[in-house]
């Protein structure tokens, strides 16, 4: 038989006496009461997996929202990440408003809007009117432009900057440096035209002085055409990348095939061989996802260089302009995980 711990008399004797009042004896709490003995406290019911499940599931959701929401404004700190969202977010509004305008896509919301009055079994005599008003989509492209030209109105500063540091530090190849300034020299012409005729538009700068000069049509034309002469640059830019490139990868390998002959060569080439190879494998992606992006601008360019343009699909201008983007967006976001 278990140790039984010590009690106070005090308590002892008034445990005694309230039983004894109850009709009940110290010893046995049942005798002379006709009541049940008192039932244990009921258990907390555990909670069933749905709603842990269901719990984790929306932590795991605001986890994860913090952390975009945390890259994001990471990505915005800087003027070249918010040109970017801005930039992403219109095309991909431009694209997806043409995607939703198409004939496949209309015949998919006929068909299911047939099936819904079916249905129910009800059909709408009157018919409201179509809207005047410019499609939210497309509103939302529009609102991304212009604010994109509300901040290059500072773009001369970034390109003084560009043209100051290559001036100060010349690239070793002189077609790099001639091409570096001409295309300094275009891109400055661009911001000072697209900036007035922007200003012009906002009433800002004087519409009659603009006229003058052929009027705020010619002027955006003029502008992109000076930003055609980037692009074309660009070409002549990467072809020369690529020929000093390949010499340089030539000399590397012919002095790596001296270097062999001889051990101590084998030891000094090694450690610094295998930082050569990653440099070289980060300045090809560099050079190749500047490539996709100037081919994807040219054909939009060109089309835009003309009042009429050149026959280039407008509902794939949206799509072609974001994949003109979408590698340097896809790695500035990469580079917000750090």
């Amino acid at each position: 038989m278990a140790d039984l711990a010590p009690v106070p008399e005090s308590s002892a004797s008034f445990d005694a006496a309230s039983q004894q009042d109850e009709g009940k004896s110290p010893t046995d709490p049942t005798r002379g009461s006709s009541t049940a003995p008192s039932q244990p406290q009921p258990q907390p019911q555990p909670q069933p997996k749905s709603l842990l499940h269901t719990r984790r599931q929306l932590l795991a959701a605001l986890r994860a929202t913090d952390t975009t929401i945390e890259r994001l404004d990471k990505l915005t700190t800087t003027a070249a990440g918010t040109e970017r969202v801005l930039a992403v977010t219109g095309y991909l509004s431009h694209a997806l408003h043409h995607l939703l305008a198409s004939a496949p896509w209309i015949a998919v919301q006929t068909r299911l809007s047939l099936l819904a009055r079916l249905r129910h079994h009800r059909l709408h005599p009157t018919s409201k009117a179509p809207s005047k008003a410019k499609p939210p989509l497309l509103a939302l492209s529009s609102l991304m432009s212009e604010t994109r030209y509300t901040l290059r109105l500072l773009g001369l500063l970034p390109l003084w900057t560009w043209g100051a540091a290559t001036l100060r530090n010349p690239p070793k190849d002189r077609t790099l440096y001639v091409l570096t300034m001409l295309q300094v020299a275009v891109n400055i012409i661009y911001q000072v035209l697209e900036n007035v005729s922007f200003l012009a538009a906002k009433g800002v700068v004087s519409r009659k002085w603009i006229a003058r000069w052929g009027g705020i049509v010619q002027w955006d034309l003029w502008s992109t055409r000076a930003w055609f002469g980037h692009i074309f640059l660009q070409f002549f830019v990467l072809i020369r990348e690529w020929v000093l490139m390949r010499r340089r990868n030539r000399l590397r390998r012919e002095m790596k095939q001296v270097d062999l002959a001889g051990k101590e060569g084998v030891e000094a080439q090694g450690v610094p061989g295998q930082k050569e190879e990653e440099a070289d494998a980060r300045e090809i992606r560099a050079w190749r996802k500047s490539l996709v992006n100037n081919v994807c601008w040219a054909p939009l360019c060109l089309h835009w260089c003309f009042e009429e343009g050149i026959g280039f699909p407008e509902h794939l201008t949206g799509l072609v302009s974001f994949m003109a983007g979408a590698w340097e967006f896809w790695d500035s976001w990469g580079r917000t995980k750090s």
